[in-house]
């Protein structure tokens, strides 16, 4: 997996897109789009990786729930939500430093890492 995390935006990591993505399966009911960008924590990627498989490792790695805490009795789960691959594009910053901009998919409504709330498909 690719290290990488998402970038915080004034404390939260991101944002639910207000647009209607009619072509996600079950989308407003059970699944819901989020705007981000992903920073990549590694710094020499290999050359023989191509930019899809780079996104969605990140991704496998950004739906790993956290490590339990010593004592803790209940199992913890991913702090996003279990994420998807929607569209992606990479960019870099004024330091030359890779990052993506994606749009992901989660089955989460409301979270609160995320600004704003998930549309419902009742409009």
């Amino acid at each position: 997996m690719i290290k990488c995390s998402l970038r915080d935006l004034d404390g939260r990591y991101g944002r639910y897109h207000r647009s209607n993505f009619w072509d996600v399966k079950d989308f407003g009911k059970k699944k819901w789009v989020i705007a981000a960008y992903i920073d990549l924590k590694t710094g020499d990627l290999p050359p023989w990786i191509g930019e899809e498989e780079i996104v969605e490792e990140c991704v496998q790695y950004l739906n790993t729930p956290p490590e339990r805490r010593k004592y803790e009795k209940k199992q913890t789960e991913s702090l996003y939500g279990s994420l998807e691959v929607y569209q992606y594009v990479f960019k870099e910053n004024e330091e030359g430093r890779a990052y993506i901009e994606a749009l992901l998919i989660t089955n989460q409504k409301a979270n609160k890492h995320f600004w704003g709330k998930g549309t419902s498909d009742k409009f």
